[in-house]
């Protein structure tokens, strides 16, 4: 069932599943949907999958009553922008990283004054930078292991395929490079879906404890449905965090969805958000 991935192909499916709109010519451009953290989060939840308690905020007012609604001291704030390295970033007013810890509301309204309105700068969006129009404010979980869990459509067989590793919130690809024995690399029967057996497979060689395997396979089972049902390209969680308190939850998630869907994916296209794309390459698609 399972088969350890050492191969170029992998490489070369991770490489071209996780190409983004961002960094995309404006012919690819066409190609891809990406959303916001939080819409990710949303939809993620509606199929069953665990999520931090999170909102969004567009207002460092905003930004303090979701702190405030959570209900939480321990929290983190993380810049919405379309561009991967945000926590190592930078923005335009000097402020260093876009994904930041706090403890209260009053720290969830000064960074969120500090990002909303300004330019992130980030490795994937060159010294131009992006700019944030919202900021996410969830919960803190403290993770005893951290896994990732990627359903992507492999270009080169045209199914759908399982990438998973045991060494999450890291770069896949590096580990892919340095440690290909930690990578699991399943395919799907697009006729037969991931079945029990291979989800529960999937979440025991990753290592989840005995109590949370069943929320694991649970977990991979809504992630392969949310790709199938919504038209997705890509789906990416890293990490996928089995919790101190035994939860099983997506800390972070990237799903790029098919542009040539758009007319059955009605409310997924309606949160483009064009401020985050080339406004050349929004032009030229039109």
């Amino acid at each position: 069932m399972f088969k350890l991935a050492r191969s170029r192909p992998l490489a070369s499916a991770l490489r071209s599943a996780r190409d983004t709109p961002l960094k995309s010519s404006a012919a690819q451009q066409a190609r891809f949907l990406s959303i916001h953290e939080y819409l990710s989060a949303g939809l993620l939840k509606q199929y069953g999958v665990g999520v931090p308690k999170g909102e969004v905020a567009r207002s460092a007012a905003e930004a303090e009553a979701a702190a405030k609604k959570i209900g939480n001291d321990d929290l983190v704030i993380k810049a919405q922008v379309l561009a991967g390295g945000r926590g190592k970033g930078h923005f335009d007013n000097g402020l260093k990283g876009g994904v930041r810890v706090i403890y209260s509301p009053t720290e969830a309204k000064m960074f969120a004054e500090q990002m909303i309105g300004h330019k992130l700068i980030t490795k994937q969006t060159g010294a131009a930078g992006r700019l944030c129009n919202a900021v996410y404010i969830c919960e803190r979980k403290f993770a005893r292991r951290e896994f990732y869990v990627a359903v992507l459509m492999d270009r080169q067989t045209q199914s759908p395929v399982i990438i998973a590793s045991s060494q999450g919130g890291m770069d896949i690809e590096t580990v892919a490079k340095e440690s290909p024995e930690a990578i699991i690399s399943t395919r799907v029967n697009i006729h037969e879906g991931v079945t029990d057996e291979m989800a529960q497979g999937i979440a025991t060689q990753l290592g989840f404890s005995e109590q949370c395997i069943d929320d694991a396979k649970n977990t991979i089972q809504a992630l392969y449905k949310v790709f199938m049902e919504k038209d997705a390209t890509q789906i990416e969680i890293n990490p996928l965090s089995e919790t101190s308190d035994h939860q099983v939850l997506a800390m972070d998630a990237k799903i790029n969805f098919d542009d040539n869907a758009d007319f059955r994916q009605k409310e997924v296209f309606s949160w483009r958000d064009l401020t985050q794309e080339d406004p050349d390459e929004v032009k030229a698609a039109k």
